[in-house]
């Protein structure tokens, strides 16, 4: 077993900033105990679930401010491996530190004598947001139950993809939590619009089955596991003469863009062309909120509105 210390308070001192603390076999339960408690002065209450779990494992103290690292392996015959548990598997005990210490950017806060946001009570953030009194249908003093009875029977069924149905449920909690920041309604309507363009992706891929052929415009063919709508822009992107825009799918013509989407759940009659525009409605107000100049603030009415008919929308494209 090999062990490093890096030491963040003499960062850049020649000596010092790494050093070696010997081999010793990590399945030794015993020697482990005195390297890590007596030589490195950790718990040793701890050891206990630590080793049960030990494979490859980081150890941070914030008061002494260093990082030891416990590799299960020789590190000078793994020199590339050890690079990478570094990176991949210690970097989140010490991320912050190294910020802090190479550190260029300019302190806006100081140049322009930027006050930081109070911090408040609970009882003040979770006051009724006055907005709701002034420009919504919602009186002094109404109870944030009123919200949640708006919603509870708006409902996802079971043949609905988990994925969809999570980002669903971000937009129905943002709905409820306006009660407390006005904006939240806004921010509501996006993700509902959001759980929409997830749905009806998953259920454009759905319908292809397990046998995927992808296609490209010089006839070349592979064959794929899963796939989603970054799946096949990531692969074409990293294959020369792969066009996303000019693929096909099965033999039938990938849908890349958002109307293509919706005009293929038309020609398979699974929306109405009615539905079609309200969904392209609602495509197009998603677009914008996620592509701001300027910020527009949405009534509850809209959210409401919004969750109710992305609700019917999903429920109908997984019905059959």
């Amino acid at each position: 077993m090999s062990d490093r210390k890096y030491e963040f308070s003499k960062l850049g001192a020649v000596q010092g900033y790494v050093e070696y603390y010997g081999l010793i076999d990590s399945r030794d339960s015993d020697k482990m105990r005195q390297l890590l408690v007596k030589s490195f002065d950790l718990n040793e209450d701890s050891f206990e679930e630590f080793y049960k779990d030990f494979t490859i494992v980081g150890w941070s103290d914030d008061e002494t401010s260093f990082y030891t690292q416990f590799p299960a392996y020789n590190i000078k015959n793994n020199f590339e491996r050890f690079v990478f548990d570094f990176v991949t598997l210690g970097f989140d005990f010490f991320a912050e530190k190294i910020r802090e210490k190479f550190r260029k950017g300019i302190d806006w806060n100081s140049k322009f004598n930027l006050k930081p946001d109070s911090i408040l009570p609970m009882s003040e953030i979770t006051k009724m947001d006055k907005t709701l009194s002034v420009f919504s249908q919602f009186a002094t003093g109404a109870d944030i139950e009123e919200l949640q009875k708006n919603i509870c029977s708006v409902q996802l069924i079971p043949s609905v993809p988990e994925d969809v149905k999570r980002v669903f449920q971000h937009s129905k909690d943002l709905y409820i939590y306006g009660f407390f920041r006005y904006n939240f309604f806004t921010i509501a309507q996006h993700y509902a619009y959001l759980a929409l363009e997830s749905a009806i992706k998953n259920r454009y891929y759905q319908s292809f089955g397990k046998e995927i052929m992808l296609t490209n415009q010089k006839g070349e063919s592979v064959k794929i596991g899963s796939i989603d709508h970054q799946r096949i822009i990531d692969f074409c992107r990293k294959r020369k003469g792969w066009n996303p825009r000019r693929l096909k799918i099965n033999g039938e013509k990938f849908a890349f863009e958002t109307w293509a989407l919706l005009d293929w759940l038309v020609r398979k009659r699974i929306i109405t062309i009615w539905e079609r525009k309200r969904c392209q409605l609602g495509m197009d107000l998603r677009n914008r909120m996620s592509h701001l100049t300027s910020v527009q603030i949405l009534t509850p009415g809209y959210s409401y509105q919004a969750l109710n008919f992305v609700a019917d929308i999903i429920n109908k494209l997984y019905s059959r």
